[in-house]
């Protein structure tokens, strides 16, 4: 008895490898149209940058830009991202908190499994000098807050470009003169 041929014929070995570079192209695209996106909401302040390996998460690319740091994650398409707000006033820590609060009710149903506190509070910040984790629901961790020096870092791992794209001009907004 013979055994069955195990390799990918050489045609569509070679068309699958063209879709998955015609897919990875499609997504660095994508990447770097959503880095400038979150230029834009800086008031176009800020550079694209290389993503290189080891200098953070898996990435097609990071933003650098006054008051925050971006990388569009290689998990998704070009349109998720890990952003750290640098140096935030309680003022725009709190927009941001209530903002993400505000659109992720839950609406507590019998498969609940919302945190009971997702988001630290600032009074919260104010009482743990460490680092307070930012969960949403139960055992998923979106993130963490520290205050030092009456101003707050927020680090958030996993979110679309969209919302990011709004949460950076409520902290600019606070924190225009």
């Amino acid at each position: 008895m013979s055994t069955p041929p195990t390799n990918i014929p050489a045609d569509l070995a070679h068309a699958l490898r063209a879709g998955i570079d015609a897919a990875r192209a499609a997504s660095s695209a994508a990447a770097h149209v959503s880095a400038t996106v979150l230029i834009r909401a800086a008031d176009g302040r800020g550079s694209i940058h290389q993503a290189w390996r080891g200098e953070g998460p898996d990435a097609w690319c990071q933003v650098a830009s006054p008051g925050f740091r971006a990388h569009l994650l290689k998990t998704g398409h070009g349109d998720r991202a890990q952003i750290a707000f640098i140096s935030l006033t309680t003022d725009a820590y709190e927009r941001v908190r209530d903002r993400v609060l505000e659109l992720e009710e839950c609406p507590h149903d019998l498969e609940c499994e919302c945190a009971a506190t997702p988001w630290p509070s600032v009074d919260d910040l104010r009482s743990h000098p460490d680092d307070l984790e930012i969960v949403t629901r139960e055992d998923e961790e979106r993130g963490f807050a520290r205050l030092s020096s009456g101003r707050i870092d927020l680090t958030l791992w996993d979110e679309s470009v969209r919302l990011l794209f709004g949460l950076v001009q409520l902290t600019r907004a606070v924190d225009r003169p």
